[in-house]
């Protein structure tokens, strides 16, 4: 079994599952998601894989994190909206970051490859359930067209390329971003991203999704925490 493929029986296997849990069936999914049943079932067998547009599509009429596809996390309505044991390094001091959470190490780095092209690589050690930050690979496609299909999800999203040049699409504005440039804007407008050159891209992307009362009330108290941090 290759790397892609043992990725993808894992995850198909979380889909399964989440799937099962909220008594949906593989035909339900299907066409919420607008691809074949056959498709799903196959992905969840950990026998094919989804698009970008696809997997957003999932999650969120299963009502779960994309960070709980790389891993397992607790229910999502039991989630902390922010790691609640980083303060586990003050209270020891034989606490690595590394056994705290804190830092991952690259070669430890969680991974998902998309059907259509790109590679997700996890950047943050533990999973969280309001946020995704990545470093997304896109593979050398020289003279690539745009992928057909738009995403559109709900909250708000940040990249910033680190390597090579990348194609993007925000409604009906086009651009291609290079080393250092930047992106921000709301993801629930139609947007799309590709490669269509001889060169790897890697972006570093932060997703925030929507941002409930919890997640403003937990803004609110690291601001404050922040502020009386500086005052001292």
């Amino acid at each position: 079994m290759t790397e892609t493929e043992n990725e993808w029986a894992i995850v198909g296997e979380r889909i399964r599952l989440a799937r099962e849990a909220r008594g949906m069936s593989v035909r339900e999914l299907s066409r919420r998601v607008d691809v074949s049943a056959s498709h799903v079932s196959q992905v969840e067998r950990g026998l094919a894989s989804f698009s970008v547009r696809a997997l957003y599509t999932v999650v969120s009429e299963l009502g779960i994190s994309m960070d709980s596809l790389f891993e397992e996390t607790p229910d999502e309505g039991a989630a902390p909206p922010f790691p609640e044991d980083d303060a586990v390094v003050v209270r020891s001091k034989d606490t690595s970051l590394e056994e705290a959470g804190i830092v991952l190490r690259h070669a430890d780095r969680p991974t998902i490859s998309l059907s259509s092209g790109p590679r997700w690589e996890r950047l943050t050690a533990k999973p969280e359930s309001h946020a995704e930050f990545i470093d997304v690979i896109y593979a050398p496609a020289p003279g690539a067209e745009p992928p057909a299909d738009y995403v559109r999800h709900d909250g708000r999203e940040y990249g910033v390329i680190i390597r090579g040049r990348l194609n993007v699409q925000v409604g009906f504005g086009t651009a291609v971003l290079e080393v250092g440039d930047s992106i921000s804007f709301d993801s629930s407008i139609p947007h799309r991203f590709w490669n269509s050159s001889d060169e790897e891209v890697h972006a570093i992307w932060f997703v925030l999704d929507r941002v409930d009362d919890e997640m403003r009330e937990a803004f609110s108290s690291v601001g404050s925490a922040n502020h009386l941090h500086q005052q001292r």
